[in-house]
């Protein structure tokens, strides 16, 4: 028998709400003193990835891969992300990330048992909390290009007295790190002057700074839910502001990168559903719907 993991909620009760999860099966929800764990079970689940044995790389979202025992696909990792959002309209949860297989009920209830206290005490914090994602795209190569051509001019009016192959490698450095850091200083004051605006509505923020030069930031802003339409209403005021920044809105998503854990041994390494959430907002054809 196998036994595909969802997602962890706060609640040891049955999910009376009809919810299929992979290859159509009905998941329901195990117990353990007043929490959760919901899965689906069959032999039919292929074990895309199995809890007893060697955690691999894991595949990418666009296309299948084949990890020697069955193809992954978008389906799946779609399917398993639609569990959980509808789970997250009754529950708080604490999502899984995909695939996560057990052979076992007694591993799953044993890991569940081991590590109840950090399960409940993000169960707590999350109560009524979403998670919403912001990237925010400038013109970062026109803006180093400015900054490179200051330098240049700088530069055309100091003199070298020493000439030699050393002295001008070392003066080279300097200016490159001199160039990028004027250049991540004109970043962090756009970035906090956004962020300022964002996290007045955020209980907890996570900030991902210049993952390319045009990628300015790649913010994930946990909400609550009573808030959620302040925040839309505050991204739509950004969105239209003028100037060069451009936006990408997600959301709202299960909280995905605020599971914070204080024991992380290898078997929960699962619990950091954060590749789960990138996945579905960096490839716009899995997130036309969420995408503003």
């Amino acid at each position: 028998m196998r036994i595909y993991t969802y997602a962890v909620i706060d609640s040891n009760s049955k999910i009376t709400a009809p919810i299929n999860g992979l290859e159509g099966i009905g998941v329901y929800n195990i117990p353990y003193r007043d929490i959760g764990i919901v899965v689906s079970e069959g032999e039919q689940i292929h074990p895309v990835r199995d809890k007893t044995s060697e955690i691999g790389e894991r595949p990418a979202s666009g296309g299948a891969v084949s990890n020697g025992v069955q193809d992954i696909t978008q389906e799946h990792i779609l399917k398993h992300e639609e569990v959980v959002e509808k789970l997250m309209e009754s529950f708080t949860v604490l999502p899984i990330r995909f695939p996560t297989l057990f052979k076992k009920k007694d591993d799953l209830l044993l890991m569940i048992q081991e590590h109840y206290n950090d399960f409940r005490e993000n169960l707590d914090r999350l109560r009524n909390k979403v998670e919403f994602g912001i990237k925010i795209i400038w013109p970062g190569e026109t803006i180093k290009n400015r900054v490179i051509e200051a330098f240049k001019k700088f530069n055309a009016n100091v003199a070298i007295a020493d000439n030699s192959l050393g002295k001008i490698f070392a003066m080279q450095k300097l200016e490159k790190y001199k160039i990028d850091k004027e250049f991540a200083e004109e970043a962090d004051r756009c970035i906090a002057l956004v962020d300022d605006f964002f996290c007045r509505f955020a209980a907890e923020k996570k900030l991902e700074k210049l993952k390319s030069d045009n990628l300015l930031l790649n913010a994930y802003y946990l909400v609550e839910k009573e808030k959620q339409g302040d925040f839309k209403e505050a991204f739509e005021r950004a969105k239209n502001t003028p100037g060069d920044l451009k936006y990408l809105f997600s959301g709202p998503w299960p909280p995905y990168n605020f599971i914070s854990l204080t024991k992380k041994p290898s078997s929960l390494d699962y619990l950091n559903t954060k590749d789960v959430f990138t996945k579905l907002v960096n490839n716009l054809d899995l997130t036309e719907k969420n995408i503003i």
